[in-house]
């Protein structure tokens, strides 16, 4: 907080002072992390970004630390959908599972899985609402998902409070958007249920990770392009 000198202080000079401190705020994001828009969701819990009239996840909002498998997402909020083949069953397990393993104030909790806890389930929408400690301090995660007739599972994480992205990644791999969440999820889909995208088969066959920076990929040339 600003504290201004309570002896005589021409009022220009006041005024310009607390312009300065307005715009220094702006500009290094001095204020406390923004709740993200979660909150307005229709949810049981009033979190989530699960609709009831629709039955389906919603889209991420543009300014927040979410991914989902709604295919409209970009590539930064985008996860791939989970592969199940029979919806009745794979929902069944996954009640059992994450009933099993949330440990969120569990004595036995293990320490290998991702901490979460048991928000809502849903059985006649086939849909799970977990929570996990987010990256803000005393923050959490909604980790939702949505079991279908198709043979997957569409899934969706979206921290309560929002904070600024890193401005790149180091880690192999990587993608530079939102990877806690997708941590988070990857946590709950192969550590708990068991289960895998629907692109990893493809992406480990196909896919060739290729960094931004320091890339010796080899650039393609003209007569190459000539032979399409």
């Amino acid at each position: 907080m600003l504290f201004l000198p309570s002896l005589p202080f021409p009022a220009v000079a006041r005024a310009c002072v607390l312009a300065t401190y307005a715009s220094t705020c702006l500009l290094f994001n001095l204020h406390d992390p923004q709740p993200s828009y979660a909150a307005s969701t229709t949810t049981t819990d009033g979190y989530g970004g699960y609709d009831v009239v629709t039955q389906r996840l919603k889209s991420c909002p543009a300014k927040s630390n979410c991914v989902s498998s709604t295919y409209m997402e970009p590539p930064n909020r985008y996860v791939s959908p989970l592969e199940i083949t029979d919806r009745e069953i794979a929902f069944e397990r996954a009640v059992r599972d994450v009933t099993t393993n949330s440990n969120i104030g569990n004595q036995n909790q293990n320490a290998k899985i991702l901490p979460f806890a048991v928000a809502d389930i849903v059985p006649k929408n086939y849909y799970i609402h977990l929570t996990t400690p987010g990256t803000a301090p005393g923050s959490l995660d909604d980790i939702e998902l949505v079991f279908t007739d198709g043979d997957i599972v569409n899934v969706r994480c979206e921290a309560r409070v929002t904070l600024p992205p890193p401005p790149f990644c180091i880690q192999k791999n990587c993608i530079n958007g939102n990877m806690d969440q997708r941590r988070r999820l990857e946590g709950v889909s192969s550590a708990v249920l068991g289960l895998q995208g629907a692109d990893q088969q493809r992406m480990k066959d196909t896919a060739k990770w290729s960094p931004i920076f320091f890339n010796s990929d080899r650039v393609p040339t003209g007569v190459e392009y000539d032979d399409f």
